[in-house]
């Protein structure tokens, strides 16, 4: 390696204009000369911050600075810069950058520098918005508190040429507040949500209505879920025909993310679309089309309404689910310590030590608990995560645990008769001690409640399942699948569908659902049952094998304790298919 070739750690800006090949189509003269001026303005700063610029080809410029602080604060200072001297300017004339900035390790070769961190911040620039700055997670990092800005968090973005995927966070220069900035008084924490009016793309005035309809008919559906606070419709309705960005909807508001949609008639077809946004960052978060054939539109209206809502609810708690545990607070709220606990609830388990992650998340539940004793949703996570200790055999004392199970069920559905999920746990609480008739009541009433909820469909399935009633309960888990079929919870989802089948005596169907739920989670559960499905098929070995694995995840397993989660008709069943492949108790 020649002598004048070194490797350093350093911070990279890239820089690049916008629309500048439109503005030179327009006057080649006067953008050159106002790049030329913007130019020199980012080559100042980049200077004054103990940085030097390594290249400028076209309309990029590409400078390395001693630290991350530096860079962010010669960013910050470029682009109000820029801006300010921008509105001397018509807007049609305005030339305006598009800033990355990343920590990396360099190859520097005399004036040059080599690596894919130069890659990573030009990648990082064309996610910023015009006159925007997008940085690194490992710039983040080094400059969190350390300069007077908010960060937006876009997550693992996949970037051409890198191999792996690289954290981004958008910075907000003027912020004022994080997360807590768009939140409702009273409830907790919880983010807000606004649902705007969707758009009517048909000459037909009469979709007008339609599409008024299908907005309305979600404001007062996410309304009764009780589980984010909604704006009321004379307010998110205000944006009605106005062009108008989820960011200013957010700023208005006080949210943290935004619905909106269209709708769009072509003959005797519909097509409707609907998007989830974070406003505060502008980052689509999920979006569907559905297309339909033209009747009676209120029915039609009932049918997309059921269908946006049963996969928007799973994405808002799946985002807020990772927003908090990446925010990892000092000091969690209620709201947050509940998220957390629901996270780790739902971890798989690990073979060193299988069940820490559903621990943790009973600590954080009971913490949000402390918290805010009247928070009937933690009570019903709770009442969850005592029946897996139960079902999976972590509980130190599973008698204690069934008995909280109820207590922490009875709790919800006293603080909140009308939360759908407490409803779904309570009647979790009741199957684990028996009483399926009351479950499958209380499953029923949860589904009243919101009748889009994966959750309450799959607290009726296992009622019906535990039951010994597979024919009705089969329908309801297929349809919480349909409603969710990206949920945490899926693997255990279809497990059960997998005892259904075992209890009608479908085996193959038993085996197949096992074996699925196994390519998502390694679930002593799963193994269990499909152990049982391939000794009732005489696949012994298959059967052992499975034995064997769960026997690794939950090495105290115990059949007493078994019969405490499930019902002696599935045990049994169980039993019979094991010892058909040599199992001895």
């Amino acid at each position: 390696m020649a002598s004048d070739t070194e490797r350093r750690l350093a911070a990279i800006l890239s820089a690049d204009a916008v629309g500048y090949s439109r503005m030179m189509g327009l006057d080649e003269a006067g953008t050159v000369a106002t790049l030329k001026s913007q130019r020199e303005i980012l080559a100042g700063l980049v200077r004054q911050h103990g940085g030097r610029v390594v290249d400028a080809p076209g309309d990029n410029l590409l400078a390395e600075l001693p630290s991350v602080v530096d860079a962010v604060s010669c960013a910050i200072a470029a682009q109000r810069e820029l801006e300010s001297r921008n509105e001397a300017r018509p807007e049609a004339r305005r030339l305006r950058f598009r800033i990355g900035l990343h920590l990396g390790d360099m190859l520097v070769d005399g004036e040059r520098i080599y690596g894919d961190g130069i890659n990573i911040a030009a990648r990082l620039e064309s996610l910023a918005e015009p006159g925007g700055i997008c940085i690194s997670g490992a710039a983040h990092e080094q400059v969190l508190g350390k300069v007077p800005a908010g960060y937006d968090d876009l997550g693992e973005q996949r970037l051409k040429n890198i191999a792996r995927p690289v954290r981004a966070f958008r910075l907000r220069p003027d912020a004022r507040a994080e997360a807590g900035e768009f939140t409702v008084p009273g409830f907790g924490g919880r983010p807000a949500i606004a649902v705007l009016a969707f758009d009517n793309l048909s000459s037909d005035p009469e979709q007008a209505y339609f599409a008024d309809g299908i907005a309305e008919d979600l404001i007062t559906r996410l309304s009764a879920s009780r589980y984010f606070p909604i704006i009321a419709r004379n307010s998110s309705f205000v944006y009605k025909g106005r062009a108008v960005d989820a960011k200013q909807v957010s700023r208005e508001l006080g949210v943290r993310y935004v619905v909106e949609g269209a709708v769009r008639r072509a003959g005797d077809r519909v097509r409707v679309s609907a998007q989830l946004i974070d406003a505060t960052s502008g980052h689509h978060v999920w979006a569907e089309k559905f297309d339909r054939e033209l009747s009676d539109l209120f029915d039609l209206q009932d049918e997309i309404t059921e269908t946006i809502l049963a996969q928007l609810g799973p994405e808002l708690t799946r985002v807020e689910f990772d927003r908090a545990v990446r925010r990892k607070p000092e000091n969690p709220d209620a709201w947050e310590c509940f998220l957390r606990g629901c996270w780790h609830a739902l971890q798989p388990p690990s073979t060193q030590d299988a069940w820490s992650e559903p621990r943790k998340g009973q600590t954080f539940l009971q913490r949000a608990i402390e918290l805010d004793p009247r928070m009937a949703d933690a009570h019903a996570a709770l009442a969850w995560s005592h029946y897996h200790s139960i079902l999976y055999q972590w509980s130190e004392d599973p008698v204690r645990s069934v008995a909280d199970c109820l207590q922490s069920a009875q709790r919800s559905v006293e603080l909140d008769n009308g939360l759908a999920s407490g409803h779904a746990a309570l009647g979790v609480a009741y199957t684990t001690i028996g009483q399926y008739e009351r479950a499958i009541a209380s499953g029923e009433r949860g589904v009243e409640f919101d009748p889009s909820s994966a959750l309450c469909f799959f607290g009726l399935g296992l009622a019906f399942t535990f039951s010994n009633r597979p024919e009705e309960a089969v329908p309801m888990l297929e349809k919480a699948m349909r409603f969710s079929p990206r949920d945490p919870m899926l693997p255990q989802l279809i497990f059960t569908l997998a005892a259904a089948h075992l209890l009608a005596d479908r085996h193959e169907e038993a085996r197949a659902c096992a074996e699925r739920a196994l390519e998502l989670r390694k679930d002593p559960s799963a193994y269990r049952l499909l152990a049982a499905a391939c000794g009732h098929l005489g696949r012994a070995d298959e059967a052992r094998a499975a034995l064997d694995a769960m026997l690794q995840l939950t090495p105290g397993f115990c059949v007493d304790n078994l019969r405490l989660a499930l019902p002696t008709v599935l045990v049994d069943c169980y039993l019979a298919g094991w010892r058909k492949a040599g199992w001895e108790s």
